[in-house]
This record gives structure tokens, sequence and C-alpha cells, in this order.
């Protein structure tokens, strides 16, 4: 089984998890009543498991020399204070290399990203709506080397909740790579940094009682 299936079956025990840890609370105790009757409740932040379509742009070697495939998108949103949200960001894609005389002696490639999040959120009604930004540690594995990045990113998203804490979410992301990779001077402006505009849709889970009041 390869590493990005195990990946991808850890991040689904994780969302199974939280969906658990949500239904067993029973219905109708004591203490649900009690918060109920208090106030709306709180927000305690958000899963996100879904598709990533990664699309490399501009002069750079993986628009250049790469035939990008479909990965997976996971994160988890933390509320702090009054919209505000931050916490961990994990994707990953693979890849598969079309032009050797530019990238070299090797086939593919699987592109990791492990991160942070930070951003605003505003709840409309059944809509969830925010704008967040990242940084976080790339790593490009080949199956002879590996190359590194630092990662930033921006990316909107919109989530549409069909119950009081499942929904669903599309979120285009604008990606800048800084590679850290030492080439020829007549190379630097296909090798220093990646772009990309990738896309993500998948599941969100919200965490907390607040949903119910929104």
């Amino acid at each position: 089984m390869s590493l990005n299936i195990r990946l991808l079956f850890l991040t689904l025990a994780i969302t199974t998890a939280a969906i658990a840890q949500e239904t067993e609370k029973p219905k109708n105790s004591e203490a649900e009543t009690k918060q109920e009757a208090e106030g709306p409740g709180k927000n305690i932040g958000s899963i996100e498991i879904g598709t990533y379509f990664p699309l490399a742009f501009g002069n750079n070697f993986v628009n250049d020399g790469m035939d990008l495939k479909l990965g997976a998108r996971l994160s988890f949103k933390v509320d702090t204070y009054k919209g505000i949200y931050i916490g961990p960001y994990f994707s990953f894609f693979n890849g598969n290399v079309t032009n050797r005389e530019l990238l070299g002696n090797y086939y593919d490639t699987t592109n990791y990203t492990l991160g942070l999040v930070a951003g605003y959120e505003k709840h409309i009604d059944k809509f969830d709506l925010s704008i967040g930004i990242g940084v976080g540690a790339s790593s490009y594995k080949n199956n002879r080397f590996e190359d590194t990045a630092t990662a930033v990113w921006l990316n909107p998203e919109i989530n549409y909740r069909f119950t009081n804490y499942l929904g669903v979410y599309f979120a285009p992301e604008l990606r800048h790579d800084f590679m850290n990779i030492d080439t020829p001077a007549e190379l630097e402006d296909t090798f220093k940094g990646v772009n990309y505009l990738n896309i993500s849709f998948g599941l969100r889970i919200s965490l907390g009682t607040a949903y119910k009041h929104l």
C-alpha cells in the first residue's frame, strides 16, 4: 500500500472520529439542555478533508516539465476570537515528469506540504465564508532525491452546511513555493520558484454547539 493511500486513510480516520465524537453525545442530556437555555453556545472550529487539484502556471520547472495528478487536502481550523481562526494544514499531490531534458533522470514526484493557516470566517445563514493565509514546508520527493521549499498561499473558501455540523466546501488556493535548489544562473528563473492555482473541494465538519443557532 502506497504512502499516499495510507495518509488518505489516516485523514479519513480522523474525520470519522470527529463525526463520532459529535454524534455520540446524548441529544437530551442535561448539559446540552442547560447550554441551549443559557445561550448560543460556542464554535470550536472545523475539519476539512477533500480533493486537491494542483495547477501550476508561469515559467517554472513544474509547469514546463510535469503532468500533475489529483491529490488530497486536510485542514483543521480552531476558532480563537470573533471569527479569527488558526490551525494545521496538510496537502499532497503527485506528478509525472514529461520533460526529462529539463528536469533530469527521474520519472515522477510526490509533493507534501505541511503548514499553518490563519484567517477570518463569517457565518451567513447556512453559508460560511472565509479568507485565509498559510505558510509551510513543502517537499518534492522524487525516486532519486528530494527538493524542499517554503510554501506560502492565500485561499478564500465558501462552505454550505446541509446539517448543523456537516457541509461541503469549495476553496481555490493561490500558492507560491520558494524552492531551495542550487542551479546555474541561466536556470534560476525556472527552478527558483513555482506558482500554483489549486482547487480543493470536499467535506467539512463544524465543531461546537453554536452552529445549531446560526
